[in-house]
């Protein structure tokens, strides 16, 4: 059997929105149209190393979704998962 999977986009959710405007908040925090998070290298930090860039802004963009408004509905039961914003780190 099949399992259905969500795209990580729909974790995110907010009371009153619709999906063309978690499509345009995503944007607005720097993913794609598409549910997908790319990782801009224009955005990387001189000396900053892969895994430190790829944190950095993974963490930056949630930020960015829970100040406008969204709660992550996934996964934060394992350890560390806890130290992203998403699963409440600050």
């Amino acid at each position: 059997m099949i399992k259905n999977i969500k795209s990580y986009m729909e974790y995110w959710t907010k009371d009153g929105m619709t999906a063309e405007s978690r499509v345009r908040d995503w944007v607005a925090c720097g993913g794609q149209p598409n549910g997908n998070f790319p990782l801009d290298s224009r955005k990387q930090l001189p000396g900053e190393d892969e895994d430190t860039f790829s944190t950095r802004l993974n963490f930056d963009f949630q930020r960015c979704m829970i100040r406008s408004g969204y709660r992550y509905n996934g996964d934060c039961s394992r350890d560390h998962k806890k130290i992203n914003p998403r699963c409440g780190a600050p």
